[in-house]
């Protein structure tokens, strides 16, 4: 039976007035879906954040990585992950995502903050993943972001590399030093013998017990790094592959003076300050430290160390001054051949 000229346009209107009303219904279906996969990277997000907090930096950047698989340039997530490659020990790999994070950000002053602090710690490492320039600045055509998301501080635990590989030596042979004469006699003696301890208890390297040390020849310091034929002879003699030198100085002075120092008052029983002479000593201590290849006497590295302590009264005693500041110092010896941890700061974005 042939439709009517009238009919038509009223069925054709009932067809698309179908078709309206299924997309009309299928909408809330699609919100409902964008607002869960919402939900959801809020949790992801606010659960690594949670774990970074904790120091669980493993778990912290699987679950960011998993939100960025979702928004893939979202420049806070990439700046979350970098700080959790640098806790993982990729500085290399930290560094990409800063300068990504950074030049999607326009420029976020705290990924920038980050971006910096990484870099002036490969510089002071001279490591091959640092040079002389600034890490990526964001291009002219980056678009900023209107608004970032709150962030936070944390610590992290940064494993450096040694700043010499040693990684085909065996053994350490530690030499005496120059020193001037002082009024610790032995203190060639005790720096040869603690500096074998600490190689001894912090690095897997062997460590040769010459006693008493070999001794070097007493020359201008400059001369004696020059000697390669000594240092060369000398890892010969004792089979180094490694082999430990330098200067150290040791000396006491009379700093004592008027100080501003703050006395309870016997009248009134209130503190009130008062100009007073007060006796007082320091204790300096510097050393060169030098490296050379047990085999060919080739200077490797070399590091200057340096520390000062003070105390009330006179007549202390030198030796307790000189291993307190051995103390201080021998991390910045140890760190020229065993990796270590340094705590950097960074900040971290909640979303």
């Amino acid at each position: 039976m042939m439709e009517s000229p009238v009919e038509r346009p009223r069925i054709r209107y009932r067809r698309w007035s179908a078709a309206a009303l299924a997309a009309v219904l299928a909408a809330p279906a699609t919100m409902v879906e964008a607002g869960k996969a919402d939900k959801e990277q809020k949790e992801l997000l606010e659960f690594a954040a949670e774990m970074a907090k904790k120091g669980n930096w493993g778990e912290a950047r699987y679950r960011w990585e998993r939100a960025a698989a979702v928004e893939p340039d979202n420049p806070f997530i990439l700046n979350n992950i970098a700080v959790a490659l640098e806790a993982g020990g990729k500085p290399s790999d930290a560094r990409e995502y800063y300068a990504r994070a950074l030049a999607l950000s326009g420029g976020n002053e705290s990924i920038r903050e980050n971006a910096l602090r990484q870099e002036f710690l490969l510089e002071s490492l001279k490591t091959d993943s640092a040079d002389d320039a600034e890490p990526a600045a964001p291009p002219e055509t980056a678009s900023k972001v209107d608004k970032a998301p709150k962030d936070f501080k944390v610590y992290v635990g940064v494993e450096l590399p040694p700043k010499l590989d040693v990684s085909a030596m065996n053994n350490i042979l530690v030499a005496s030093l120059l020193t001037d004469d002082n009024e610790l006699r032995d203190i060639n003696r005790e720096i040869v013998r603690f500096l074998r301890g600490e190689f001894r208890r912090e690095t897997s390297l062997e460590v040769l017990d010459v006693v008493p040390p070999p001794a070097v020849p007493e020359q201008r310091l400059e001369d004696l790094i020059a000697n390669k034929e000594f240092w060369k002879h000398l890892g010969q003699q004792y089979d180094a592959d490694l082999i430990v030198s330098g200067r150290i100085e040791f000396d006491r002075d009379d700093i004592s003076g008027f100080r501003n120092v703050d006395v309870v008052s016997s009248v009134t029983g209130q503190k009130v300050r008062q100009t007073q002479f007060v006796e007082e000593e320091e204790f300096r201590y510097g050393m060169i430290v030098l490296f050379f290849d047990g085999v060919t006497g080739e200077l490797l590295f070399r590091d200057e160390v340096a520390q000062k302590i003070s105390y009330q009264g006179m007549g202390n005693d030198s030796l307790t001054a000189f291993f307190a500041m051995s103390d201080a110092i021998v991390g910045d010896i140890l760190a020229v051949v065993t990796s270590r941890v340094q705590v950097e700061q960074r900040r971290v974005f909640n979303g």
